[in-house]
């Protein structure tokens, strides 16, 4: 709780054009009264029970005012819902679960004034010691949970709400494109890459390759898919070095380095100098690095290398 799901799950379905359902208010709307009633008259164990009910109807219906739901919707659950096993279970096996992970300093800005209407947090009232304390246990008891129960991980310090919502989108924009519906990526464990033409584990780190591959350089730069390599290994004088993926140019020289990172490593100047000084040696034109919410791609001209503006096409990067 506290770390934006709703904000950015309202963000995310805007930009896939889906309905979203809040898991809380979808309860309190079957149920006629607000969660921390249900707290107060019912308890804990009760409100999980109503819980795992709702969210099951939702996983296997769909919101039911919103026809097409079944196919795709945003739904953003309640911080305690994975608590629950048999809620967990149905996350992961049933949906494409992306943990928002946010600091404890972080989650206390964020709900120091926004305790109220919060049974798990009643007992820190306004004092922030006691908050932060009550979050810190929470995180303890949960947070190995999120990690099981999630297909992708996203540190949100630091960033909007439709940054995060964006780096969503490209991570599902990969898998998806990959299969042609996005219920098939619940079920996926392994995409077949083009390049290395065998079927390789869906990792996040492979998510964004396989979306690097398909959608950005042969889809939008028009790259020959066999002018690329995956994964390879290459030796240039007597360093030995390996590349995510390497574009060729018709002469079969390495034109381009591509460097895919985790959904979750945050592109900043730090990452990007490192990319480039490993890669300059490499003498390489074009250096490329992505995480698949974000793209920089780098040229190289008379005084180093520079940030292109636009993807360039195959075509304009051979002059």
């Amino acid at each position: 709780m506290g770390c934006g799901k709703s904000r950015v799950g309202k963000s995310l379905a805007m930009m896939l054009h889906c309905p979203f359902v809040d898991l809380d208010a979808f309860i309190e709307e079957r149920e006629g009264r607000k969660i921390p009633d249900i707290f107060g008259t019912d308890g804990e164990t009760e409100f999980r029970r109503i819980e795992k009910l709702a969210l099951g109807k939702i996983v296997e219906a769909g919101h039911p005012d919103m026809p097409g739901a079944e196919n795709l919707l945003v739904l953003s659950l309640g911080g305690g819902t994975l608590t629950t096993p048999q809620c967990a279970g149905l996350v992961k096996d049933r949906t494409v679960c992306i943990y928002l992970k946010a600091s404890v300093e972080t989650l206390v800005h964020n709900l120091e004034n926004d305790f109220e209407g919060r049974p798990m947090l009643n007992t820190a009232g306004a004092d922030t010691g006691k908050l932060r304390a009550r979050i810190e246990q929470l995180m303890k008891q949960r947070e190995q949970t999120y990690e099981d129960t999630a297909r992708y991980i996203i540190d949100t310090d630091g960033k909007e709400s439709d940054e995060v919502a964006s780096e969503v989108a490209g991570l599902l924009k990969g898998a998806v494109s990959q299969h042609g519906n996005p219920t098939a990526v619940r079920r996926q464990k392994t995409v077949r890459d083009p390049l290395r033409k065998k079927e390789v584990a869906l990792t996040p780190e492979e998510a964004v390759r396989q979306w690097c591959i398909n959608e950005l350089l042969h889809g939008q730069m028009k790259i020959p898919m066999h002018m690329m390599m995956s994964e390879t290994g290459f030796r240039l004088g007597d360093k030995q070095f390996r590349a995510d993926i390497l574009v060729y140019d018709r002469q079969a020289r390495p034109l381009a380095v591509v460097e895919c990172k985790r959904p979750e490593v945050r592109l900043d100047r730090n990452v990007l100098e490192q990319a480039i000084r490993y890669n300059m040696v490499l003498s390489v034109k074009y250096i490329i690095i992505t995480n698949g919410a974000r793209t920089v791609i780098f040229r190289k001209g008379p005084e180093g290398y520079r940030a292109e503006q636009t993807a360039p096409q195959y075509e304009e990067m051979l002059k």
